[in-house]
């Protein structure tokens, strides 16, 4: 699910634009918890940096107490830091607190699969289509460019606003048994000189690994309701931009009782600048320790 929204979050930016100076950027995230008990609830601050095919990620992760134990069990690095390097095929992930850091090679890219030929065998004789099974789940989704606009980080930005439901029916019925609703809203941008720099890096990125983008939007979580991504970015091909202040909110519906919030995510960016970069900054420091 991450991996795929984060590739459909991005789809959101324009097409065709020139790279140039170096990108750096401040990104908070605040997730409010699942429930009426707010759990996992937290509060991350990424600061992003780009250089051509270079990239650092310096994560710093706040959180109820109970919350940090969990995300320690889990393996989370609280305090950490991530180098990509596009152009040496490698990554560094450095937990700051252990100054440590591992490195690892990159994953190829992901193929993309040959379309298929309805009916088609590998004689190539055709073959009796497959029988219709009922589906367990139907997908809506809306979306709407609205005429505000205010400035973020000094950038104008315009309002869209996108609504996915997800109906889930009891199997082999068309009896609804959970409907899960999904409110996205945001504030986009796509005429600053450091756009250019953001979607090219993001290009090369998909073009070189199937490695997970290392900092998401606010579109993440739509991905789990629904099973054609490429469906989704069609739906959301109105909506181009970088998001520099989203919401999304999830709500949900089991049979008959009333529709309660699970969770909601916001993100801003709190601040943007475009000035050089040295190369020190793309490698680890001496002072770290490599550990296997």
């Amino acid at each position: 699910m991450y991996r795929m929204m984060h590739r459909l979050t991005w789809l959101l930016l324009a097409t065709s634009v020139v790279a140039g100076g170096d990108v750096t950027y401040v990104q908070e995230v605040v997730n409010s918890g699942v429930g009426s008990q707010k759990r996992g609830a937290r509060r991350t601050v990424h600061e992003i940096q780009i250089k051509g095919a270079r990239q650092r990620v310096s994560t710093d992760i706040e959180a109820p107490k109970d919350v940090v134990r969990t995300l320690q069990k889990q393996g989370v690095i609280l305090q950490g830091t991530k180098i990509l390097l596009l152009d040496q095929g490698r990554l560094y992930d450095i937990d700051r607190e252990a100054s440590t850091y591992r490195q690892q090679t990159l994953p190829a890219p992901t193929p993309k699969p040959a379309p298929a030929t309805p009916g088609a065998t590998l004689g190539g004789a055709a073959k009796p289509a497959a029988p219709v099974e009922p589906k367990d789940r139907e997908i809506t989704v809306r979306t709407k460019v609205l005429a505000d606009t205010t400035r973020i980080a000094g950038i104008l930005c315009h309002r869209v606003a996108a609504e996915m439901t997800a109906r889930h029916f009891k199997p082999g019925t068309t009896t609804v048994e959970r409907i899960n609703r999904f409110l996205y809203q945001a504030w986009m941008a796509d005429g600053f000189p450091a756009y250019a720099e953001l979607l090219a890096f993001r290009r090369r990125q998909e073009q070189q690994t199937s490695l997970a983008p290392l900092v998401g939007g606010g579109l993440d979580q739509l991905a789990d309701a629904v099973e054609d991504p490429d469906r989704l970015a069609t739906e959301l091909a109105a909506l181009q931009g970088f998001p520099m202040q989203s919401e999304l909110k999830v709500f949900t519906t089991v049979g008959k009782a009333k529709e309660r919030e699970l969770l909601s995510l916001s993100s801003r960016v709190l601040r943007l600048s475009q000035e050089s970069l040295p190369e020190s900054l793309f490698q680890p420091s001496r002072e770290l320790k490599p550990v296997p």
